[in-house]
């Protein structure tokens, strides 16, 4: 069981931190709530009934274990250390994950889920509780905030 844990979680650990990070933009704190997230989905792995729904059940840990962090803290930090500490990304990849993380994480959750997690809109509606029209809404204006973010605008 620990085997097939560890080789379902390696294939989503990159995605899932950016979930992490698109909620928390600290990079020290999303690699602490990764921890915590693994520990916890681990000690309940055995449980899981529908062994499909892995990466969304996954992804939803993490969700929680970030808000549960902000809600202690009350407060998040701007991303000011280097990306490239927990991973090798290219210059581009880091100037879109800091417009991403620019984004307000309500809506930036939307954009990592999809795009970074490789994610149809019925898993993201699935891992969100939302329906499924929503999620495609959102997507989409999230992706108008990040394209005003690049071109250089900024959010009012």
């Amino acid at each position: 069981m620990r085997q097939l844990f560890e080789q379902e979680y390696k294939k989503h650990e990159k995605a899932l931190f950016l979930v992490a990070l698109g909620y928390l933009h600290n990079t020290e704190d999303a690699k602490d709530i990764m921890q915590e997230a693994a520990l916890s989905a681990y000690q309940a792995y055995g449980n899981l009934k529908h062994k499909e729904y892995f990466k969304t059940w996954l992804t939803r840990i993490v969700i929680n274990k970030s808000k549960n962090f902000l809600k202690k803290q009350r407060y998040t930090e701007e991303l000011t250390d280097d990306l490239n500490v927990f991973y090798n990304t290219h210059e581009t990849d880091t100037e879109v994950l800091d417009a991403i993380c620019r984004l307000n994480s309500k809506v930036s959750i939307y954009i990592t889920l999809r795009f970074y997690n490789d994610m149809t809109y019925d898993e993201v509606a699935r891992a969100l509780k939302q329906p499924v029209s929503t999620v495609k809404y959102r997507t989409n204006n999230a992706l108008k905030e990040l394209k005003l973010i690049l071109e250089g605008g900024d959010l009012e």
